[in-house]
């Protein structure tokens, strides 16, 4: 059955092949008719388009219908003139295109005996009366260069956008995974991490066009994400030399000059934690950038380099900051190789060296690694025109990288967690080495096609290919000791009636690590249509095929898994003149293809030993040894997401509109890990302090152990103690964007939202990567009280990202955002079971959340107008200007870092709880910039 229907969803994409958008991930289109003062379709009507970011100019005539189309447009500001024999000459300036977007620009051409041209700067389309999308949103190039950054950092961008939580909230969109929702990629390729998803390329600031955020509404040639898709366009040449330099620095709190750079913000914290350390954040960043023509309208080039540190000085570490020297160069190539054939090449090179990573407010200065990760990125593209309706695209990218993280006391000191402190001492306790490469390519066809099967049809077809490696090396620390060696140990100090007390080890933990290999394979097919039954109505249809291969070093092909993903919408417009869109979608999409599914069935595990000290007998006693054997679910089915998506898009006022959305998300075939020998009863179990008895599972079956990575609702070895596996989100989404014109541009959103479930949208989740509580979803106290709402549930939104061009060129710009905090619920940590300490919820999960986080930064620049040519900027930045220290991480575990008001050890200032993180200080940062 299963090959039936991959032979004929092949068949399909061939037939649709030869017919196979007019635009594409890093493309935009422009189309429209002409028609006279009657109304009537103007055939023959020359229609030219220019513009900087374009080469050369390309021409178009019209049809019999009067319809012209620019497919496959670069980002950028357009001017578009409608040219006839007998009629006055329309020219319409300032269309500002991004990409993903088709515009639709219509004329009207008056009759004229003279030669004549009228310039029109009329209202430029800010809706797409095609697109099903929703909620999506574009970074300009003008917003990314004026909004304050704190971090710098490329791939931080993506929490500016509407629906993704804050930097330090993680990087969770619209209710998915942690960082494995967000499909991360530059220039239509992807450049997230193989084993599971996350960041991984950190390209320089200032080489962006734009970025894309979307993830609603999408048609199938999108795929390999569940929360947003993320796409940065980088900067190419022009026929005109251009270049950007700019130096900026933020100094901490005593450096020169003493006071200006940081205020503090832990004051109130610290009767109770007078450890407690401000966070600090210091920035150096220095770059330059160079684009012009090798050849004007056939060969360009763009250049940059850049050299940024920062040290981070985390709240509560005092081991000094983390801190990282990043070397970059971006190189790329545009060629026109005949006016219908565009080439491109371009390289990335860079390094992230740093130190102190892991510093944390329960880390010492000892308990860190050092970080060494270099990569290389070339990406390729061709495009080429066959005409105003075809066009065909094809991309290629090599991705080479690793990062390699290296204890600070190297790999002979053991490391030991000390419970009365809540603190890890003398030793990071691992060292990890992670190796990565990806190849890819993706092939496109486009076709438009007028009056065919009752309407109009835009066809696409393309193929995705990807082979990607990952090899991934953990091992605990530690030489020499009376057990041997890669150990980390557990202290505690306690007192026992017949032993006396015990100010030694407790526990200890022995890992010699793995050593996985572990590439796959990845193809996937689409086809897609958007219909226009009528010049109102709208329908996109299209399905998605995935096939995924991964093997496993010495195992051969251990994951197969294949998905068919349909999507199909509609948009209307209700009043016939563009302005006001209604937009309904239904879609699935399907999980990325990571090596984190199938990694475990390598062969280089070691046995995980664990012991507990025998006071009586002063001795060290193993109580559990997991052998690694691991296998896969015959027929596992991959992860997806089923989401339903209402909008009301409507165009405000010029370069101005306003939107509604309400999203519906559910993610599907979730994949957990069951340990097929293990046994469990149900105990008894009295917790003193809320004084109350709850019933717990203690493993039964000693230390024969068998992992399974199944679906968790329907996998063979399911059984009674498991609950339900299911994450939903819902939420409604208010978005206004004004791009940049007449002094000012502003994007506002809002949303309210509720993501629950008993499956957690921390990394990797929803693939069977992470568990809870130290616990895989085989145990069934990974199921005690589990439904709750999720980590990442801001249940309010609120961001606003705007500029101003005051009065003596004073550019004014603003960040503020207001953000409900995670959730949490109150925990408990028992004593030794079967399968060690149990930590637990004592309550529904997620039922409290952290404060709101109110953040608002500043940037005022004053600019110098240089010899009619250069621009001078000097920037001064502000950030958390109200200096607001909101907790962003405590303390949860009942009776361990958490204690209620009767306590004598009970903190006031966090009501109990110990403190783990705070809100950045207001900061200020220096900046100096030449653009030219």
């Amino acid at each position: 059955m299963k090959l039936k229907v991959t032979v004929c969803l092949g068949l399909l994409l061939c037939l649709l092949a030869p017919l196979a958008f007019t635009q594409s991930k890093e493309t935009g289109a422009i189309v429209g008719s002409v028609r006279d003062e009657e109304g009537t379709a103007l055939p023959g009507v020359t229609v030219t388009i220019t513009s900087a970011n374009l080469m050369g100019t390309r021409t178009s005539i019209t049809n019999p219908q009067g319809e012209y189309r620019f497919p496959a447009l670069p980002p950028g500001e357009y001017v578009v003139k409608a040219d006839l024999q007998g009629f006055a000459t329309v020219r319409q300036e300032n269309v500002r295109l991004t990409t993903t977007t088709r515009l639709t620009i219509d004329f009207t051409l008056k009759q004229s005996a003279v030669e004549e041209q009228v310039t029109v700067i009329a209202q430029s389309p800010t809706v797409d009366i095609k697109s099903t999308e929703t909620a999506s949103v574009t970074l300009t190039n003008e917003l990314l260069r004026n909004i304050p950054n704190l971090g710098q950092f490329t791939s931080s961008l993506v929490n500016l956008a509407p629906g993704v939580t804050p930097d330090n909230m993680g990087d969770s969109a619209y209710g998915a995974s942690d960082g494995t929702g967000i499909g991360y990629s530059m220039d239509g390729v992807n450049v997230a991490d193989p084993e599971a998803g996350t960041a991984w390329v950190f390209l320089d600031f200032n080489i962006i066009e734009e970025a894309k955020v979307m993830g609603h509404g999408l048609p199938a040639e999108y795929g390999n994400f569940t929360g947003v898709i993320f796409n940065i366009v980088t900067k190419s040449g022009g026929n005109e030399f251009s270049g950007h330099m700019e130096l900026d620095y933020q100094g901490k709190k005593n450096d020169n000059p003493s006071g200006f750079w940081q205020q503090n913000n832990n004051k109130d914290y610290l009767t109770d934690f007078p450890d407690f350390t401000n966070p600090l954040y210091k920035l150096m960043d220095a770059n330059v950038h160079l684009g012009g023509p090798i050849k004007k309208d056939k060969l360009w080039f763009y250049q940059g380099f850049q050299f940024q540190r920062f040290e981070d000085y985390v709240a509560g570490f005092t081991g000094g900051p983390r801190a990282y020297n990043q070397p970059r160069s971006f190189t790329k190539i545009t060629a026109q190789v005949t006016p219908a054939t565009n080439l491109m090449f371009g390289l990335e090179i860079d390094t992230y060296n740093g130190e102190n990573r892991g510093a944390s407010a329960t880390a010492s200065p000892d308990a860190v690694v050092g970080q060494k990760s270099p990569e290389v990125v070339g990406n390729f593209s061709l495009t080429h025109i066959f005409s105003p309706k075809t066009f065909f695209d094809v991309k290629a990218a090599y991705f080479w990288g690793y990062y390699y993280l290296e204890p600070k006391t190297g790999r002979d000191t053991y490391m030991h967690f000390d419970l009365d402190q809540n603190m890890t001492l003398y030793n990071s306790g691992y060292y990890y080495l992670a190796d990565r490469t990806r190849f890819q390519t993706n092939a496109s066809l486009t076709h438009y096609a007028e009056d065919f099967i009752t309407g109009n049809h835009d066809f696409k077809f393309g193929v995705e290919i990807e082979r990607s490696t990952c090899r991934s090396r953990l091992g605990y620390t530690g030489t020499g000791g009376p057990l041997g060696d890669h150990l980390y140990y557990v202290d505690y100090w306690s007192y026992n009636q017949y032993y006396g007390y015990n100010t030694g080890n407790y526990l200890a933990y022995q890992y010699e690590g793995y050593d996985f290999d572990a590439p796959y394979t990845r193809l996937e097919g689409f086809a897609q249509d958007s219909w226009q039954i009528t010049p109102r109505i709208n329908i996109n249809a299209g399905i998605r095929y995935s096939q995924n291969w991964g093997q496993a070093e010495g195992k051969g092909t251990v994951w197969k898994s294949h998905r068919i993903a349909p999507r199909i919408g509609f948009t209307f417009d209700i009043f016939g003149d563009k302005t006001t869109i209604f937009k309904a979608h239904y879609g699935q999409f399907t999980e990325g293809m990571f090596a984190a599914y199938h990694e475990r069935l390598t062969k280089s595990w070691s046995d995980y030993i664990s012991y507990y000290w025998d006071l009586a007998n002063a001795e060290w006693v193993e109580y559990d040894r997991v052998k690694q054997s691991w296998q896969v679910q015959d027929g596992i089915k991959h992860p997806y997401m089923n989401q339903y998506t209402f909008g009301l898009e409507r165009e405000l006022f010029r370069d101005a509109s306003f939107s509604v959305s309400y999203i519906a998300r559910d993610w599907k075939n979730i994949i957990g890990i069951y340990d097929i020998l293990a046994q469990y009863e149900p105990v008894s179990y009295y917790v003193e302090p809320v004084n109350r008895t709850d019933t717990l599972y203690d493993l039964v079956s000693g230390s024969a152990h068998s992992f399974i990575i199944e679906n968790l609702n329907d996998g063979p070895y399911r059984n009674d103690q498991m609950g339900n596996a299911y994450r939903k989100y819902r939420g409604i989404e208010f978005l206004f964007s004004k791009r940049f014109s007449n002094r000012w541009q502003l994007m506002l959103s809002y949303i309210y939202s509720k993501t629950s479930g008993t499956i957690d949208n921390g990394q990797a989740d929803d693939i069977g990567w992470g568990g809870r509580n130290s616990q895989e979803a085989g145990d069934p106290n990974f199921w005690i009280n589990a439904d709750g709402n999720a980590t990442f549930d801001p249940t309010h939104m609120l961001k606003a990202a705007g500029t101003y061009m005051l009065p003596f060129d004073i550019n004014f710009n603003v960040s503020f955002r207001a953000i409900t905090g995670t959730s949490w619920a109150q925990r408990y940590r028992t004593s030794r079971f079967g399968q060690g300490r149990i930590t637990y919820y004592t309550e529904k999960r997620g039922s409290r959340h952290m404060d709101m986080q109110n953040i608002l930064d500043l940037r005022v620049e004053k600019i110098f107008t240089l010899g009619m040519k250069y621009r001078l900027g000097l920037m001064i930045d502000c950030f958390n200007v109200l200096n607001a220290n909101t907790i962003t991480s405590w303390g949860t575990r009942y009776d361990y870092d958490w204690l209620l008001q009767n306590d004598p050890d009970y903190t006031p200032s966090t009501q109990g709880h110990d403190l783990y993180g705070i809100v950045n200080p207001r900061q200020f940062r220096l900046g100096i910039r030449v653009i030219f």
